[in-house]
């Protein structure tokens, strides 16, 4: 079939960390091995000032802002409608595949329509991703109604909403019943993401061995409520002291994290990772007995796929905002959000039976064989060919 020539909007690229990023790289990347061409439209930063490439990919950079609690490194760019234009003529793209509704999205959307070219936009964003750390007041539920319109805005135009679960759906009953959708996972690399010895990671930081290791992975951000699993290591050291807890991530709530580890005298027995390569992310997969999700909100969770497609059993906030909880099935449990004493509760379930991680971690592996992102990637390019066929 014909190889397509794809743009896809997405700010900032590859400067900040976050799930909905990382997907991008990773379907960009292998629609690229495939065969057709990629380019971004994303936005200028202290790391990225010029028009340059990403693996062969070109990225086009505009002017942007910096958006505030994001450790100074999301910026949103401010493309106009006729540069637009003009890329996508010179680059003789078909498609215009928006990832995050940012200003760009809605530009790029507008430029798309007056060229006629067909528009795919991901659903990779909810409001509690944004106004879940404000007060619970009436002015924060007029914040999320008019950010679902603004969404609204951009999906109407589309000419199909991907959603990476029937969760992330079901927040768009009234588009969806005109709207034409399809559920594509996020998907997890089960080649890349899979058992290794990760010896070079005790000796890289010099970490205790012997210990049970429990790990999370995510941005430092109020949503991941990671504070509730820092507050639930006190009552799990009391009656398994071998625990040690891994953190990877980071975020504007680090120094604040940091602290209440050490107001809970918990330094000897935590490890903040900061911001990590995927090499050393496989390798505390790899490294933990235990992975932790305790997030408020997900669209779906790739960092569980990932310790899934490890081989390691899962404990996950039982969140009404959270896709996570689908995954839970025979490889782990479910806690009440925000409830430190039954986090610990299920954590110790795992920590004192041996044979049970076994049997849980298994499951989780075989389960992650379902998410495949190849089978993901299959799906998005027969979702662009089909958009194609209706010219």
């Amino acid at each position: 079939m014909k190889k397509l020539n794809i743009a896809i909007v997405c700010d900032p690229i590859t400067d900040y960390v976050a799930g909905s990023f990382v997907s991008t790289l990773r379907f960009a990347e292998l629609l690229r091995k495939r065969g057709h061409k990629i380019i971004f439209i994303a936005a200028k930063s202290p790391n990225g000032n010029k028009e340059d490439y990403y693996q062969d990919i070109r990225v086009y950079r505009f002017f942007s802002i910096l958006l505030p609690k994001t450790e100074n490194q999301l910026y949103m760019s401010l493309p106009t409608i006729n540069k637009l234009k003009k890329i996508f003529k010179e680059e003789k793209i078909d498609i215009v595949h928006v990832i995050i509704p940012t200003p760009s999205a809605v530009i790029s959307v507008m430029a798309a329509k007056k060229l006629g070219l067909k528009i795919v936009v991901h659903s990779h964003t909810q409001p509690e991703n944004i106004f879940l750390h404000l007060p619970k007041i009436n002015f924060i539920a007029h914040l999320n109604g008019a950010f679902y319109k603004y969404l609204e805005w951009i999906y109407k135009r589309a000419d199909i909403i991907i959603y990476p679960t029937e969760f992330a759906k079901k927040f768009f009953t009234k588009i969806n019943e005109k709207a034409r959708t399809e559920i594509i996972s996020n998907g997890v690399d089960t080649k890349k993401f899979t058992k290794v010895n990760p010896e070079s990671l005790f000796k890289k930081y010099g970490l205790p061995k012997g210990k049970k290791n429990i790990l999370c992975v995510g941005r430092l951000h109020p949503e991941k409520s990671i504070d509730t699993l820092i507050k639930a290591m006190p009552i799990i050291l009391k009656k398994y002291s071998d625990a040690y807890l891994y953190i990877v991530g980071f975020g504007h709530l680090e120094d604040k994290l940091k602290k209440l580890a050490t107001n809970l005298n918990l330094n000897d027995y935590i490890t903040f990772f900061g911001k990590a390569s995927d090499e050393d992310l496989i390798l505390t997969y790899n490294a933990c007995d235990i992975f932790v999700l305790p997030s408020l909100a997900e669209l779906e969770g790739m960092v569980v796929l990932e310790a899934m497609s490890c081989g390691k059993p899962i404990v996950v906030a039982n969140a009404e905002g959270s896709a996570s909880t689908f995954f839970v099935d025979g490889n782990g449990f479910l806690f009440e959000p925000e409830k430190e004493e039954d986090l610990a509760e299920k954590i110790l379930k795992l920590l004192q039976d041996e044979n049970l991680r076994k049997k849980m971690g298994e499951a989780s592996f075989k389960k992650s064989r379902q998410y495949d992102i190849k089978e993901s990637i299959s799906k998005l390019e027969q979702v662009y060919y089909s958009i194609l066929e209706t010219i």
